[in-house]
C-alpha cells in the first residue's frame, strides 16, 4: 500500500513539474537556419578610437563613409571639438580599454545578436532589424545600454564590463545596477528594447494584475529571443536574490492575495512590488526589488505550460484576468 501510495505521489510530482515547464519546449523552436545566417556588427567605437588625434579631423573624415548613420553627412567644428574631446578624455579612454579586452573581436557580439534577430524573425518574419552597431558612450544612462531607431541599432559596449575596476562605482551606479552590467546581459536589453520598439502597446492606468502580467509578457518575450538565459539575468537579479524569490514564491503570491493588492490601483502597493531597488524591506532584507516582477513572469510561464497558444497571440492579449485564470497559477507556500 505504501509503495502505491509513493508511486502515486511520484506521478503527481513529475506531472506538475512537465506542466509547469511545459513553455520551455515551446520556446526550443528551430531557428538557426533562419536569417540572418551572417550578421556584420559595425564596430563604430574601433574605427572611433583608432583614429590619430595628432591629424583627427582627416580620420573622422575617413570613416564618415562607413558611419554617416551615426556622424551625419556634415560634421561641424563643435561636433569635431565634442568627438576630439570625447576620444581624449582620460576616463573614457579607460572604458575604451576595457571595453577592448571584454570583445576583443565583433564575433563575441555577432554571434549573440544574431541568435536574437533569428529567434525574432521566427516569431515575426515581418520585422526587419536595422544595421547594427557597438560603440563606447561613456556609459550614458541617458541612452542605456542599447537604442533602436528606424536607422540603427546601437550597443553600447560599456554597460557590460562586469564592473571590472569597480568602474560602475566610480561613476556613482548603485550596486544593484551595476552587477546587471556584465557580458550575458546583452542579449537580454536587445530583446527588451526590440519588445518596446516593435511589441509593446502602452495602456491605460495599471491595476497589480495588469501590471505584473504586462511584465510578464515582457519577461517571456525575452526569454523567447534568448531561451538559454537564466532567471538571474532575465530579472536583473543576483543569484541569492532569486533563491530567495523562488524559495518564498508562495509566501510573496499569498500576501498580495491576502492584503487585496493583487486589483489595486494603489501607488503605495505598485511601488513594493514594481519599484527597482537593492531589495524589498516588507518581505525581507534578503528579498529582491520588483517582485510582481517576478509573480508575473511565473504567471505568464503558468498560462504558456497550459494552454495551446502562441508567442504571438500571447503578446497581444490584453484580458489579464483571463490569463491569470487560464494560468492556473497556484504556488505552494
Amino acid at each position: 500500500m505504501k509503495k502505491i501510495l509513493l508511486f502515486g505521489l511520484l506521478i503527481v510530482f513529475f506531472v506538475s513539474c512537465s506542466k509547469s515547464m511545459g513553455y520551455k519546449k515551446k520556446l526550443n523552436i528551430q531557428y538557426k537556419g533562419l536569417e540572418p545566417q551572417e550578421l556584420e556588427v559595425l564596430e563604430y567605437n574601433k574605427a572611433l578610437f583608432a583614429i590619430d588625434t595628432a591629424d583627427f579631423e582627416e580620420g573622422i573624415r575617413a570613416i564618415q563613409p562607413q558611419f554617416s548613420t551615426l556622424l551625419g553627412e556634415n560634421i561641424g567644428t563643435d561636433e569635431m571639438r565634442y568627438l576630439k574631446d570625447f576620444v581624449t578624455d582620460t576616463f573614457i579612454m579607460k572604458i575604451n580599454e576595457m571595453t577592448e579586452m571584454a570583445f576583443p573581436n565583433s564575433k563575441l557580439v555577432s554571434e549573440k545578436v544574431k541568435g536574437v534577430y533569428q529567434h525574432l524573425k521566427y516569431y515575426y518574419p515581418e520585422i526587419v532589424m536595422p544595421p547594427t552597431y557597438t560603440y563606447v558612450s561613456g556609459i550614458s544612462y541617458d541612452n542605456g545600454p542599447v537604442m533602436i531607431t528606424p536607422e540603427t541599432v546601437m550597443i553600447s559596449l560599456d554597460f557590460y564590463l562586469s564592473n571590472n575596476d569597480l568602474v560602475y562605482d566610480k561613476i556613482g551606479m548603485p550596486r544593484y545596477m551595476s552587477r546587471r552590467c556584465q557580458p550575458a546581459s546583452l542579449t537580454k536589453d536587445l530583446a527588451e528594447v526590440i519588445y518596446y520598439t516593435y511589441i509593446f502597446r502602452g495602456g491605460n492606468t495599471k491595476s497589480v494584475l495588469t501590471e505584473m502580467i504586462e511584465n510578464g509578457k515582457k519577461y517571456f518575450f525575452i526569454e523567447a529571443m534568448d531561451p538559454t538565459l537564466n532567471d538571474s539575468i532575465i530579472l536583473g537579479y543576483s543569484s541569492q536574490q532569486m533563491e530567495w524569490a523562488k524559495a518564498n514564491e508562495g509566501q510573496v503570491w499569498a500576501a498580495v492575495v491576502g492584503n487585496n493588492m493583487l486589483y489595486s490601483n494603489n501607488l503605495n502597493d505598485r511601488r513594493l512590488l514594481f519599484n527597482d531597488g537593492p531589495f524589498t524591506s516588507a518581505f525581507s532584507d534578503d528579498a529582491p526589488a520588483r517582485l510582481g516582477d517576478f509573480l508575473g513572469l511565473q504567471i505568464v510561464r503558468s498560462f504558456m505550460s497550459h494552454n495551446d497558444e502562441s508567442l504571438m497571440v500571447l503578446m497581444k492579449m490584453i484580458d489579464y484576468q483571463d490569463i491569470l485564470q487560464r494560468s492556473q497559477y497556484k504556488p505552494r507556500k
